[in-house]
């Protein structure tokens, strides 16, 4: 493995902001034997679920004696990773994970893959990017508190390697059309992909620089796969074939991408994809319905509606949602895999229990919390077709909806009947709006579920 001094100059720009840090830079090559402890650290056990209510929206310190039993599932032995330890929790990998920012290099000597530990939450900042906990020291700018690498000579105060000798953690299989903020951080397998047909042949990065390869599915969805330009095998050439790949989920700029250890995280044995579902666009699909519930939020959803009298494949399809006055959305939702009947609705739920046990059926599609279909009423959302084409749009991106023709805080949003082509710009004439404020043109009238609700059952339609 390499030494990592390449990143010296950069990580001592950035290390010179974290608390607790000489500005000299001197970072620990931790060479010493990592501690070992049956009991862990002695603190307050606190589970991951736990953990994540203490992060209040931003920033803080964790003040309380606590202690969360995670397993290590990255490994910076290629460096391929670099001032990162990825953390998930041991006692269930599908709760989720977090990130461990420190400057320690060789973490793997420290931290080996694989290997169950305690970490001693006090004195830790506690924080959430794009979705994604983070855990490590601090460090300000523009006069905001963020994580940052935690000081090495801090880390054997804050993770402790348990008696158990390293075990390989069994990853989570997945398909890139399920991916989800659940699965964050955490080791994942994701199956029946290859690297798109532009990019065979590239090798994983260029020398000195990250470099994000694409994998794509026999659907058209794709993945984003991160490498380093300092790894071990970054001049090595991208598989060829089809098959699956294992790394932990991560995100950037609310996109997921998978970070790898190893080109033998690939395994590309099958052939690659030689017929894909075909794609297309319709103007007849449209967003016919979306409900905030004023008595039980876990009851929202998203209904999509088709007006043509023949299907339409949704294959390469995807909803965003622009939170608040955001100008960038955040997490896509696809919808491969699905089609919608001539003159028929498709239901998307973030809590598909609640929405069964409310309204009598399973929702069509399960999507991720805090996503399109679990708005609190002031958000935007945009349907788009496989062609990058905006076809239909609620709200305004980039502006709040409070207090505008779009605010279904507590309400809903009902297209009109006789409304039967998408748009791609938001008209309200063609909406009923619903919420517990009133205002340009809505109804003030909180809605209750289920009553006052219609999911997969909107009025409008051709006959078929």
């Amino acid at each position: 493995m390499k030494s990592g001094l390449k990143y010296l100059p950069a990580l001592c720009l950035f290390t010179g902001l974290v608390a607790g840090l000489p500005a000299g830079c001197q970072p620990d090559l931790g060479e010493d034997p990592p501690q070992r402890d049956c009991s862990g650290f002695g603190a307050k056990p606190i589970s991951l679920a736990e953990l994540k209510k203490y992060y209040p929206g931003e920033t803080i310190q964790i003040s309380d004696s606590l202690q969360w039993e995670a397993v290590v599932v990255s490994s910076d032995a290629t460096s391929n990773i670099f001032g990162e330890i990825y953390l998930q929790d041991a006692r269930d990998p599908q709760t989720g994970g977090l990130v461990f920012y420190t400057d320690l290099l060789e973490t793997h000597a420290q931290a080996p893959f694989g290997s169950p530990v305690s970490v001693y939450l006090k004195g830790l900042y506690l924080g959430v990017s794009s979705g994604a906990l983070e855990l490590g020291g601090s460090f300000s700018s523009f006069g905001n508190l963020s994580v940052g690498r935690l000081p090495a000579r801090l880390f054997q105060d804050h993770i402790r390697l348990h008696c158990e000798s390293p075990t390989i953690p069994i990853p989570v299989l997945t398909q890139i059309s399920e991916l989800s903020d659940s699965l964050l951080n955490t080791f994942v397998e994701v199956g029946n992909v290859e690297f798109i047909a532009a990019e065979t042949g590239l090798p994983f990065a260029d020398a000195g620089t990250d470099v994000r390869r694409t994998l794509t599915d026999c659907f058209g969805n794709t993945l984003n796969v991160k490498n380093s330009g300092y790894s071990d095998f970054y001049a090595q050439p991208l598989p060829e074939g089809h098959g699956s790949v294992r790394g932990v989920l991560n995100t950037y700029r609310n996109r997921f991408e998978l970070v790898v250890m190893s080109p033998s995280d690939f395994d590309f044995r099958a052939p690659r994809c030689e017929v894909r579902t075909s794609e297309m666009t319709s103007d007849s699909v449209l967003i016919s319905e979306i409900a905030d519930p004023d008595n039980l939020p876990e009851a929202r959803f998203l209904e999509l509606f088709n007006a043509a009298a023949q299907e339409v494949d949704l294959t390469g399809w995807e909803l965003l949602r622009y939170t608040n006055a955001n100008v960038e959305p955040g997490r896509t939702v696809p919808l491969e895999g699905l089609t919608i009947p001539a003159g028929g609705a498709l239901v998307l739920s973030a809590y598909p229990e609640v929405f069964e046990e409310t309204y009598g059926f399973v929702p069509d599609k399960t999507v991720s919390e805090n996503g399109p279909a679990d708005s609190n009423g002031d958000d935007t959302l945009v349907l788009i077709d496989p062609f990058g084409n905006v076809k239909d749009t609620f709200g305004n991106p980039g502006t709040d909806g409070s207090g505008t023709p779009h605010e279904f805080e507590d309400g809903k949003a009902e297209r009109r009947e006789g409304v039967l082509t998408s748009s791609p710009f938001f008209i309200p004439s063609q909406w009923h709006i619903y919420n517990d404020s009133g205002g340009h043109n809505s109804n003030k009238d909180p809605q209750m579920a289920p009553e006052d609700f219609s999911p997969g059952d909107h009025p409008s339609g051709p006959d078929v």
